[in-house]
């Protein structure tokens, strides 16, 4: 299955030795924690969950130019995420009354 590639940023925008670059995902009023970008070379880019650094996401970088798999980027990171986004099913309680 072919990824599609979403461009990030350029390489010189990740900082090297132990900076970060943090890029958001979602919406703005889900306030979902972002994917953090760090470099440990320099054409070496890797892409983990800000909160969850065991969460990791495909980089691709190409020249000049750092790209994240778009379907792991708009994927929920968790059940309440899917759940925010309307992906997971969520039991509601239903109380008839009979008078």
């Amino acid at each position: 299955m072919d990824r599609q590639w979403k461009l990030i940023c350029k390489l010189k925008d990740v900082p090297l030795g132990g900076g970060v670059r943090l890029v958001p995902r979602g919406l703005a009023w889900q306030e979902l924690p972002g994917v953090a970008l760090f470099r440990t070379g320099e054409a070496s880019v890797h892409a983990v969950l800000d909160c969850d650094s065991a969460r990791r996401y495909s980089v691709k970088v190409e020249g000049v130019k750092v790209y994240l798999d778009l379907e792991e980027l708009s994927a929920p990171a968790s059940l309440a995420e899917a759940a925010l986004a309307g992906q997971s099913g969520v039991a509601t309680s239903l109380v008839a009354y009979c008078y």
